[in-house]
């Protein structure tokens, strides 16, 4: 187990309202990715020690073309729970 890689990894997606007309500024966004990433930077020591390393990624764009979805695939024997 070791040598085996393992990554925790966390995903935060916050959506603005498509009905929303405000302009938000980069600098306000860029503040935000800022705070945000090292508040859990701040706790990631004390929360996961085992880590060596973190990777941070920080991203703001408009969403046009964001095609994913989730697919229910049909229950076989490994994906299924026995009936309880």
């Amino acid at each position: 187990m070791a040598d085996t890689p393992r990554v925790l990894r966390i995903s935060f997606e916050f959506h603005v309202h498509r009905k929303l007309s405000k302009n938000i500024h980069t600098s306000r966004v860029n503040k935000a990715l800022d705070t945000i990433a090292d508040r859990v930077l701040g706790l990631a020591e004390g929360l996961f020690p085992w880590a060596h390393t973190v990777t941070v990624h920080k991203e703001w764009l408009y969403n046009w073309t964001d095609n994913r979805y989730p697919v229910t695939l049909p229950a076989t024997a490994d994906n299924t729970p026995d009936a309880q």
